[in-house]
């Protein structure tokens, strides 16, 4: 009931509402969904940052320490390069757009959240990463001392994970493997460790409810929705939440995902009308420009995620090359002064690919690394331990 608990889970498949019990982000019934939050009562927007939509993040209390957020504000330049009113949603480091998330992308709202819910619930988490998850969980679970964080990275891209100020409760392992093989062993490793749990990775409804956050910011700060919301892709996780956000306040927009050529799974399986993601012959950490766009197993069919959400708002999904993105990115920095990350010069990119009108917001996931070694001393993480196999596992403490 929501009138003494603040939320509820909801199936968008079978439409059932059910308590959280911790750690369970499927439904009761075995069905294939992107489980739902649903608030109750709530009073309106107040304080400053992330903790300024408490009403709507599944966590008790905030992080007081941590105030970070993006910058959103409209661009003179590309508003008159592409004939609609962009909006950027700038994550990353810059102060002078008054921006400094320290590990330079939008992963830092995703893991506070899930660190503040596994702390409220007393427990340890395991999770694959290809780089940015990584980063943004080293460097905040020392605002939750008491939850251990076992972050499983594969070999290929152990070299993307940096620290400015590495928590103590943080282990970095390296796996020789792929992603896939990150994540069934992070999922091994819970299993086997008793007040461990895979954290759940886009499943995990707090990490999506803390993406949501921009969506009732922009609203807040332009009076309305944007037309369109445009955004690069791995799982999906940020522009379901955007989605989800809006609809939360009686809003809605087309949404637009990119994907960096050549692994597209998400742009194959719509264009083609299918529901199946299609299998690849290679690894896409090998050929990727932007390597964290590389899950192979997107939100994508299940019900509730992209496939509904695409169809629900007349969105679309595109893709674009290396070169294209290379040299989107090379415009952005020339104009602010900003490195976008590659994921967001792959966003940036498909501007050039699409008929634009009204109001677009663009998220720009990941920026400003070049201001950050400017103002910070950055390492680069040294791993704990090194796995292959499952019988690896033992070694970690």
């Amino acid at each position: 009931d929501r009138r003494v608990m603040k939320y509820l889970l909801t199936c968008p498949e079978c439409g059932k509402s059910f308590a959280d019990t911790g750690f369970s982000f499927s439904c009761p019934k075995g069905c294939n969904s992107v489980v739902k939050t649903e608030y109750g009562e709530t009073s309106w927007f107040s304080g400053e940052g992330l903790w300024r939509y408490m009403d709507y993040l599944p966590v008790r209390s905030p992080v007081i320490e941590y105030n970070e957020f993006p910058a959103i504000f409209p661009s003179e330049e590309y508003s008159e390069m592409y004939g609609a009113r962009i909006f950027f949603i700038l994550n990353g480091y810059s102060p002078d757009h008054g921006v400094k998330m320290k590990t330079c992308t939008f992963k830092e709202l995703e893991a506070i959240v899930s660190l503040k819910y596994a702390e409220e619930r007393g427990k340890s988490v395991a999770l694959a990463s290809v780089g940015n998850t990584a980063n943004a969980f080293m460097e905040l679970a020392k605002h939750t001392p008491d939850v251990r964080v076992y972050l499983f990275v594969p070999e290929k891209v152990i070299e993307c994970v940096f620290e400015v100020e590495r928590s103590d409760n943080a282990v970095l392992i390296m796996v020789r493997g792929g992603y896939g093989d990150a994540t069934k062993l992070a999922r091994t490793y819970a299993a086997l460790r008793g007040g461990i749990v895979y954290e759940g990775g886009g499943l995990n409804f707090t990490r999506r409810d803390a993406l949501s956050t921009l969506a009732y910011s922009f609203v807040e700060r332009t009076g309305t929705a944007p037309d369109a919301y445009l955004q690069s892709v791995g799982s999906g996780t940020g522009a379901i939440a955007f989605h989800d956000g809006l609809k939360r306040l009686g809003h809605s927009s087309k949404i637009i995902v990119v994907q960096n050529e050549p692994f597209t799974p998400i742009v194959d399986a719509w264009r083609s009308g299918s529901f199946d993601i299609p299998d690849y012959s290679f690894d896409p950490l090998d050929v990727l420009y932007s390597k964290v766009l590389s899950n192979p197993r997107p939100l994508y069919a299940l019900r509730g995620g992209l496939y509904d959400i695409l169809r629900e708002t007349g969105g679309d999904a595109v893709s674009v090359s290396e070169n294209d993105a290379r040299k989107a990115g090379k415009l952005f920095k020339r104009i602010y002064g900003i490195e976008p990350f590659p994921a967001s010069a792959v966003t940036l990119a498909a501007l050039e690919k699409l008929e634009l009108s009204g109001s677009v917001a663009v998220n720009i996931t990941g920026s400003g690394l070049n201001l950050l070694r400017r103002d910070y001393k950055l390492r680069r993480a040294k791993p704990d331990y090194v796995v292959e196999h499952p019988s690896d596992l033992e070694l970690i403490r």
